[in-house]
């Protein structure tokens, strides 16, 4: 009789048919249902080519229209607006560049579930991973009509909508703000510097004599006999503004005369020397503090000043455009470009005396660093909404109607 048991049992595990798992019980006043229940789901574009804009149809996040998108859509659930500017129905697309027949247009029953509720519920519920199960981009719509989902009654979802909106405007704000003062940086770029190309007070350098150029061969590889060191590589420099202990650098090993003549110092400029695009050539990086054992990596190119020349100053002059478009005009290659001994004297950097580039690094520093403080306040309050959103769309938190 056991023996038959245990003979069942195995063919229901292999069937699928495992135990039934005992769910957590709904909080109070909750429903669970399923989503076809209380919306209805709708394929295609569901606005009229008069209530396109640019070529797009309008797209609403929680606060407003947030763009306009054609018939390639971003990731994720959004608010569409109706003709006569009503929020109308949630969007959702399952991935980048996926095209809008891959797209839902789910229309709630208002009476039963707020449209907005329901696009904070579809930015939890992993629809993307659903739609991707079978290796094509697409959501099976009686997999979706079926999808259970749990909500509170209407006044404590628009409760939860008003305090999860609250956050949405933080990012907002703070997302603007970033956009407008990087658009300031870029003037005072151009105003310190690029506009200054003919000041009869500069000089026109080249940058073979303004620094040392120090061009990298040390590999990735661990090779024994050779001593242990930290490398600087490629994405280091390209994703950083600046080159510092806080960068987590990969290991590798070099031989006594590489360390003596790669090893990376304070106030040295890093540049990225080869890419697939000549539009990422030259991408720079202020190395911050002198580490020990660092050393520059392939793909890069040390620039260390020389006198009367210092390396923050050197760092923001080559992200002006006109010395990104010599980078550009200068890199060689077919399918990899890259930059030669040559081109270092060909590209031309404005220079000022040494207290105006004090002066001019000093103001662009002050700028970055606002920018770099509004970026990890955003990314702060994106984390507090992540959590927040857990915990009240779950129930866990209960929120006062």
């Amino acid at each position: 009789m056991s023996q038959t048991r245990e003979k069942n049992e195995s063919k229901r595990t292999k069937l699928g048919m495992k135990k039934k798992v005992k769910q957590k019980a709904l909080p109070t006043g909750w429903r669970e249902v399923r989503l076809g229940e209380v919306c209805t789901l709708e394929y295609g574009k569901p606005l009229k080519e008069q209530d396109r804009k640019d070529g797009g149809y309008p797209v609403f996040g929680s606060n407003g229209i947030v763009g306009y998108h054609n018939e390639y859509l971003i990731t994720g659930p959004f608010i569409i607006v109706g003709r006569k500017g009503s929020a109308g129905m949630v969007q959702y697309s399952i991935g980048d560049g996926f095209p809008i027949d891959t797209t839902f247009y789910i229309k709630a029953q208002e009476q039963q579930i707020c449209l907005l509720f329901l696009y904070y519920l579809l930015l939890e519920l992993n629809l993307k991973k659903m739609g991707l199960q079978s290796g094509v981009p697409g959501l099976n719509r009686n997999d979706v009509h079926k999808m259970k989902i749990q909500f509170p009654p209407l006044p404590e979802q628009k409760a939860i909508v008003s305090l999860l909106e609250k956050w949405d405007t933080a990012i907002e704000k703070t997302e603007a703000l970033i956009a407008a003062k990087e658009k300031q940086f870029k003037w005072l770029l151009k105003t310190l510097i690029s506009d200054q190309q003919d000041n009869p007070e500069w000089r026109k350098v080249k940058l073979g004599d303004a620094c040392k150029v120090i061009t990298s061969p040390v590999d990735k590889k661990t090779v024994d006999g050779e001593l242990p060191v930290k490398l600087c590589n490629y994405t280091d420099v390209y994703y950083n503004n600046a080159i510092d202990s806080r960068i987590s650098f990969m290991t590798a090993t070099a031989k006594p005369q590489e360390i003596e003549k790669f090893s990376i110092i304070k106030d040295d400029v890093l540049i990225t020397k080869d890419s697939e695009t000549p539009d990422d050539i030259g991408v720079p990086a202020y190395v911050k503090e002198t580490i020990d054992n660092l050393l520059c990596g392939y793909h890069l190119t040390t620039l260390r000043p020389k006198k009367q020349t210092i390396g923050k100053y050197i760092c923001y002059a080559l992200t002006s455009p006109r010395v990104k478009n010599d980078f550009y005009r200068f890199a060689n290659g077919i399918t990899r470009f890259g930059l030669t001994t040559e081109s270092y004297q060909k590209i031309k950097i404005p220079l000022p005396l040494l207290p105006e580039q004090t002066r001019i690094a000093n103001i662009l520093d002050t700028a970055r660093e606002e920018i770099e403080f509004l970026k990890r306040l955003a990314e702060t309050y994106h984390t507090q909404k992540r959590g927040l959103m857990q915990k009240v769309l779950t129930g866990e938190w209960k929120v006062k109607a």
